[in-house]
């Protein structure tokens, strides 16, 4: 909701901003947590999870208490995106959201067995879909309702939400894992995101990947309503595509998940389907991707058709993040901000080689093209992982149970 938020404000005053600094916006998050993601990833192994998203969390409510502060006493207007990058580096600092999501995967990592982890990973993203999309219309209510007063109000329910979470995390989450031993001198830390990619470089290269392709979905609804006609085929691509994807990362991909385990399964039979899961996923969203490219154009209904495909594939990044071997906040947090830097570059492509209001055919196949060659190569750099292996999946004398949705882990020597 706070990114959501500053989002909305640059780019409502883009006018008013150097493109420097509206470049910069999009940029200084993923770059500023690749800083600081390791320090504060090593510090949640050390002393546990739970104080540092109390810390990420108070960190991101004070830099927004700035942000506010800054454009009451008018220094916002004058310095716009200097105010700005001030405001995400005093987040960053504190963590930011991008550490925050590295550690919900690491607590879900804790307390769950490696063969579990599919379903709540794919629940989280699902989630997160639904808030943003509930973000993104309360942004919208806000500036309709009271334009003038908009930061104030962004405020009180930013405030709100903040002091929620706070209050979740200290009822609700259990502390998981902590080793006060295991402390390693600061320069180590920061540098140890890219020291523990290194266990798995094809995994983390296939998420940096696929994280290239989700600002593709502006184009893909664009295109849509380009290509068809009437009120109810624009509604169509505006509204159907995150509901598919919530829908399907809510219920459809962890339904089959438990329908799958409710036999013993050995866990390397359990991670297995979990890539064949998502390489299927993969091939219908080239499959949708490569037919939308071909005929979609001149055939509004096989548009409408082949296009409600792609938003059902979306348990990619959840099965990516459920081969992750250890329970290491560190390694959690660096699959976070890859992902992060993927969807930077991902908005500079499109920003880049697309624009709004854009009706070139031609430009749009090539995006489509773009997008199909990523897709192809996240499949094969995790073909190449597979051949690999983890110890998780050498493993096939861990015998998984999860009748009645509980988990019995009986190892036979």
């Amino acid at each position: 909701m706070y990114d959501e938020f500053v989002s909305v404000y640059i780019i409502l005053r883009r006018d008013g901003v150097h493109e420097y600094w509206y470049f910069w916006k999009f940029v200084e998050r993923p770059v500023l947590s690749l800083l600081a993601i390791g320090w504060w990833s090593h510090i949640a192994d050390v002393w546990g999870r739970r104080p540092v998203m109390l810390i990420s969390m108070t960190g991101t409510t004070l830099s927004y208490l700035v942000f506010v502060l800054l454009q009451q006493v008018g220094l916002l207007q004058r310095e716009d995106g200097a105010c700005v990058g001030i405001v995400q580096a005093l987040d960053c600092l504190f963590g930011g959201s991008i550490a925050f999501n590295g550690l919900l995967h690491t607590c879900i990592g804790d307390c769950t067995s490696p063969g579990s982890r599919f379903k709540l990973f794919s629940a989280l993203k699902g989630l997160s879909i639904f808030f943003y999309v509930g973000g993104t219309e309360l942004v919208m209510l806000l500036l309709d309702i009271a334009s003038q007063k908009y930061l104030d109000l962004s405020m009180v329910i930013s405030s709100f939400v903040a002091v929620l979470n706070i209050v979740l995390i200290i009822w609700l989450l259990p502390e998981t894992l902590r080793n006060p031993d295991y402390n390693l001198p600061v320069f180590k830390a920061v540098i140890s995101p890219v020291m523990v990619s290194l266990q798995r470089p094809w995994l983390a290269l296939a998420l940096f990947v696929y994280a290239l392709t989700p600002s593709f979905e502006i184009v893909k609804i664009w295109f849509g309503i380009i290509c068809s006609e009437g009120p109810f085929f624009v509604q169509w691509y505006l509204i159907f595509p995150l509901l598919a994807s919530a829908f399907a990362l809510l219920l459809l991909y962890p339904a089959i998940a438990i329908l799958y385990q409710r036999k013993a399964r050995p866990l390397r039979s359990v991670l297995k389907f979990t890539r064949h899961l998502a390489y299927t996923c993969l091939s219908i969203d080239v499959f949708s991707t490569v037919t939308v490219l071909c005929i979609a154009a001149s055939n509004r209904i096989a548009h409408l058709v082949f296009a409600a495909l792609s938003p059902f594939t979306v348990a990619i990044a959840p099965a990516i993040y459920s081969f992750v071997p250890a329970h290491s906040a560190v390694l959690f947090g660096s699959f976070s901000v890859i992902e992060a830097l993927g969807g930077m570059f991902s908005n500079m492509f499109i920003q880049r080689f697309w624009s709004w209001g854009n009706t070139d055919i031609a430009q749009y196949r090539l995006l489509y093209g773009a997008l199909a060659i990523c897709l192809i190569l996240t499949g094969l750099l995790l073909f190449v992982d597979s051949t690999g292996g983890s110890v998780d999946e050498e493993d096939s004398s861990t015998v998984l149970s999860t009748h009645d949705d509980e988990e019995s882990l009986t190892v036979h020597s």
